[in-house]
């Protein structure tokens, strides 16, 4: 299903999770429901990974290392996140949960230890905090473990919200690569220039998922990429004509408009082409309607 194709790494063109840094976690973290997704997403962030939050949290999610105790009043925000912090929520929460601060006031917090020119009034709500905790039964060493995985991780939090829409964007990505890959390649071409990989990769992906993706042709391509029958009852892939080099979209919105032609001189003279263009036209193999290979045209 589309889990175990995430699972394996198998995310060429897939919102979110198509870099070699997510292809490598992904066959380690395992996703295996939506919120497995949306830790996927916040944990290959620079500041997860600089801050050394990726493989704690993997081995602790794969069960390989154990959660280490925390303050009831701490876990409360960590535990669904194996007590790594991935998310800004949760240090708000952490911060309302400890020291009883508002929510109003865990959010200045968090917004003065993420800015440096915040120093007058980090110390105010520091004091705060620390009075909070204290009320709390929270005092010396401990006090300290909590104050400075907030400053730690403040730096670079990753909004849970964000994390979340993003989610939701990877698994309807993964979901149309899954179930329609000759729908999901034609998509991701004609909304090219965008991610990783480019038109060539794609192509190749996409065959490599038994989908057939067709050269450009004079009389059947449109300026972009379309649908075609199959073989099997399958969907086939078209290339249109902007993926041949040299022909701007412009020119391949008046050579699709133009069709059919009779033959290449009909193209020529009608359109307008330049040699250089109908070179890479013959190159591209888009005369094969007129019976033409590609060394003849």
């Amino acid at each position: 299903d589309v889990y175990e194709m995430l699972c394996k790494a198998d995310s060429v063109g897939v919102f979110q999770v198509e870099s070699r840094a997510q292809m490598a976690t992904l066959p380690r973290l395992k996703p295996r429901e939506f919120y497995d997704l949306v830790t996927e997403v916040a944990i290959i962030r620079p500041g997860p990974i600089q801050g050394g939050s990726v493989h704690p949290f993997i081995r602790r999610r794969n069960g390989d290392e154990k959660v280490p105790p925390m303050h009831p009043l701490v876990a409360k925000s960590l535990a669904r996140t194996y007590g790594v912090p991935l998310f800004q929520e949760q240090i708000m929460q952490m911060a309302i949960d400890v020291a009883g601060l508002t929510a109003s006031e865990s959010d200045q917090l968090r917004q003065a230890m993420s800015s440096k020119r915040s120093t007058e009034r980090m110390q105010r709500l520091r004091g705060k905090l620390y009075d909070g905790m204290a009320e709390r039964g929270i005092t010396g060493a401990v006090a300290d473990e909590i104050y400075e995985k907030l400053t730690a991780f403040a730096h670079f939090g990753f909004p849970e919200s964000h994390s979340i829409s993003f989610a939701y964007l990877v698994y309807a990505s993964a979901w149309l690569k899954w179930h329609y890959p000759a729908v999901f390649c034609a998509g991701l071409l004609n909304a090219q220039p965008m991610g990783f990989y480019s038109p060539q990769s794609l192509v190749a992906d996409a065959r490599r998922h038994g989908v057939q993706v067709r050269r450009p042709d004079i009389n059947e391509s449109a300026a972009k990429a379309t649908l075609a029958a199959g073989a099997s009852g399958k969907r086939a892939v078209r290339l249109g004509m902007t993926s041949v080099r040299t022909i701007g979209e412009p020119l391949a919105v008046r050579i699709a408009a133009g069709r059919p032609y009779a033959s290449m001189a009909d193209l020529v003279h009608r359109v307008g082409l330049s040699a250089a263009q109908a070179e890479a036209l013959a190159t591209a193999g888009a005369f094969d309607c007129f019976e033409l290979s590609r060394r003849e045209a």
